[in-house]
């Protein structure tokens, strides 16, 4: 889910206790906001704070990883990510690796795919076409000849996320390897979803918010807990069991942290439910509950999932090819770049 979402919920979350609304609607205390901020703040710590502290091993620089023209060198940019690779499996230790983005001018981007490919143990490294920073690519911008490059990996790949991941706009992800039995294990963007993303936060949020007040550190441990399961419904999971387990909880791959769909519904239930309790616990409720919970909440539900649905019946009843290009290309890019684009927040 998107920061706006989170923060939506957050503030859902807390209208349910009485007291908090009545003490916002007159100007005694931020339980409200406590809520949202709390629902917000394991996504903000990660993107703001503990991204740039991590360390990596080794980086993929497109601008200095050049050909004798000039060109991006996917052939030296896909041996260099097999090097690394070989090196956390014949080493047993976790080696991490940065992406670097590609940026020509303002607002212009080049593209370019890292592909783990498991079938056949090979990083392929494939340059694009030139982007906008809305992804929208540029026809005929590809490098003319310029032909992709594999290596070789000397282990099994196992992965944790999506096969191929596009690197355009921002700044790119980074991957972490390791050794896991005869296998080289791929975690994408390490540094995410770890101990912010676990019970343990949830737990401490709530006693920092206790020390205000009681009800405020339900509200705080609540939030972040909403927020764990809004992420769990993705691909990449949470460290939920943290300090007992360092790994994330693979998520149920229901929908993707991008998706159009899912993160606006959310904001939409989540401020309906919170108008509707803002008016519950006034002193002059005016809101019928059950026909605005209808026409409100349930009705847009059913709409946009049924939209969503169809979209998906539209996709698979395209040629054989379609479907899986989309696959490739947006399952990386909306939920794997999305992660790291969520500095928007």
């Amino acid at each position: 889910m998107k920061g706006i979402a989170h923060f939506a919920t957050g503030l859902a979350v807390a209208s349910f206790f009485p007291g908090v609304v009545h003490g916002a609607a007159q100007s005694l205390n931020f339980g409200l906001l406590l809520g949202g901020l709390a629902g917000l703040l394991p996504d903000t710590l990660d993107f703001k704070f503990i991204r740039y502290f991590e360390r990596v091993d080794d980086e993929i620089d497109p601008a200095k990883i050049t050909t004798d023209e000039g060109h991006p060198d996917p052939q030296a940019m896909a041996q260099r990510i097999a090097a690394t690779m070989n090196r956390a499996y014949e080493r047993d230790t976790r080696t991490k690796i940065q992406l670097h983005t590609l940026r020509l001018g303002t607002g212009l981007w080049r593209q370019y795919s890292v592909t783990l490919d498991a079938a056949s143990s090979q990083v392929l490294v494939c340059i694009g076409p030139v982007v906008t920073t809305g992804q929208v690519p540029y026809a005929g911008s590809e490098i003319p000849g310029l032909a992709p490059g594999q290596a070789k990996v000397e282990a099994p790949i196992l992965h944790t996320y999506d096969a191929e991941t596009k690197i355009d706009i921002f700044s790119g992800p980074s991957l972490a390897f390791e050794r896991a039995n005869n296998a080289v294990k791929v975690t994408f963007v390490p540094w995410h979803r770890v101990w912010t993303h676990s019970l343990l936060m949830a737990l401490f949020l709530g006693a920092i918010g206790a020390l205000i007040a009681p009800v405020y550190g339900l509200v705080m441990a609540l939030a972040a807990l909403a927020h764990l399961l809004a992420d769990q419904m993705g691909a990449m999971g949470c460290n939920i069991f943290f300090p007992l387990t360092r790994r994330r909880t693979r998520g149920f791959r229901w929908m993707r942290s991008g998706d159009a769909i899912p993160n606006f519904l959310t904001v939409w239930i989540s401020l309906a439910v919170l108008f509707l309790n803002l008016d519950r616990f006034s002193e002059t409720p005016s809101i019928p509950v059950w026909p605005y919970v209808l026409g409100i909440i349930m009705v847009p539900c059913l709409f946009f999932l049924g939209l969503a649905v169809w979209d998906r019946l539209r996709t698979h009843r395209q040629p054989a090819a379609y479907p899986r290009k989309l696959a490739l290309a947006t399952m990386a890019a909306i939920e794997a770049l999305d992660e790291t684009s969520e500095v928007d927040i």
